[in-house]
């Protein structure tokens, strides 16, 4: 693998440097005058030619990914208008202080001692004529050659980064099969069933009034699982109100000795997210966190703020969970894994474990 990778590195370096030489070395093969003005101003060849290929990498490298793929394009046009004004700036600077001394006029025939062009024999000081001023500036071979970077550049990236978008999102849906797959062995299974289905009918039998309610926070929960879960991203405020159905589902069965604490803060409105992105860290405390006989706690908190989502979750740790924990790894490395393929860059998961306390905070920007 190692030497795969060498051998593409070098296959690319390869392919940069014979497109460079080629895209150089051919204007002035096929044109005799830009040959002659090569062979006169060697230093403003160079320059020229040394600004196009830090052109192309900035743009490749920067402004397409900066500017154009984060949708502010009045900056990305205006950063490359910029660039355009700045190529054609440099004849004058070359001209003008390292040529001839003087300032540089292209509309006169000849400057100095180092003319362009001979003169008219018969009008020997008259002014260029627009076509051929245009033709001593280069201003066809320099645009041709200017646009030629910025469209390969600017293809070049565009087409890498809808390439590697395609192969993440397919990775994504890879993931999120994986993810659904092992929520509903892990929950979905008849031990989970047969906990809430018991609780709903000890509500029945004591005709409490909480029953109804039960009973349409396990078949909302259901619901959410099987249709919601098959998009990519749903709404945030799916994915809460899915979570508070757990929530609920799972309170029918803890003791008095239990504290549960769910705060929102913030507009949920027009947010998307990952389906399943906090069960599995909700899943957990609940798995390892409760008890039956001694105090225990669940807190949660989800914070939406300038399109930053911040959801944090502590609970206690029951006394012999700790090696527990430890080894229930599985459906974190999940999270983990999916948050990176849907959240590139974009998240920041911390997880701290202490003596009595077992706590989580995840934090993204959504776009």
């Amino acid at each position: 693998m190692i030497q795969q990778g060498k051998r593409e590195r070098a296959a690319l370096i390869l392919a940069h440097v014979t497109g460079w030489a080629i895209f150089i070395v051919f204007p002035i093969v096929n044109e005799a005058d830009l040959w002659q003005a090569v062979s006169r101003h060697p230093t403003l060849f160079i320059a020229t030619n040394l600004f196009l290929i830090s052109y192309f990498y900035l743009n490749l490298n920067l402004f397409v990914p900066c500017f154009l793929s984060k949708k502010k394009i009045i900056v990305f046009f205006a950063v490359t208008f910029a660039c355009i004004v700045l190529y054609f700036i440099i004849p004058w600077i070359f001209h003008s202080y390292f040529f001839s001394g003087q300032p540089f006029r292209p509309d006169m025939p000849f400057q100095g001692k180092h003319p362009e062009f001979l003169p008219d024999e018969h009008f020997p000081h008259s002014r260029m004529r627009p076509d051929e001023m245009m033709k001593r500036l280069g201003i066809y071979t320099r645009t041709t050659q200017f646009l030629l970077v910025f469209i390969v550049s600017t293809g070049i990236k565009v087409i890498t980064q809808w390439y590697e978008e395609k192969h993440r999102l397919k990775e994504l849906e890879s993931s999120k099969v994986e993810a659904e797959l092992s929520f509903l062995k892990s929950q979905i299974h008849p031990h989970f069933l047969f906990n809430s289905l018991n609780s709903i009918y000890y509500l029945a039998l004591s005709k409490d009034d909480k029953a109804p309610e039960a009973i349409l926070s396990l078949s909302d929960f259901l619901r959410f699982v099987t249709t919601e879960s098959d998009n990519n991203y749903i709404d945030l405020e799916k994915e809460i109100k899915m979570l508070e159905e757990y929530l609920n589902l799972q309170n029918l069965r803890v003791s008095e000795k239990f504290d549960l604490k769910f705060d929102l803060k913030g507009e949920f409105t027009s947010l998307k997210i990952m389906p399943l992105t906090f069960i599995p860290f909700v899943e957990n405390a609940f798995k390892y966190g409760i008890s039956a006989h001694i105090d225990c706690f669940i807190h949660l908190t989800i914070e939406a703020v300038n399109r930053t989502l911040m959801f944090t979750i502590a609970n206690s740790i029951i006394q012999g969970q700790k090696d527990i924990i430890r080894s229930s790894g599985i459906g974190l490395e999940n999270i983990k894994k999916r948050l990176e393929l849907a959240y590139p860059g974009r998240y920041e998961l911390e997880i701290k474990n202490n003596e009595h306390t077992y706590s989580v905070y995840l934090k993204i920007r959504l776009e």
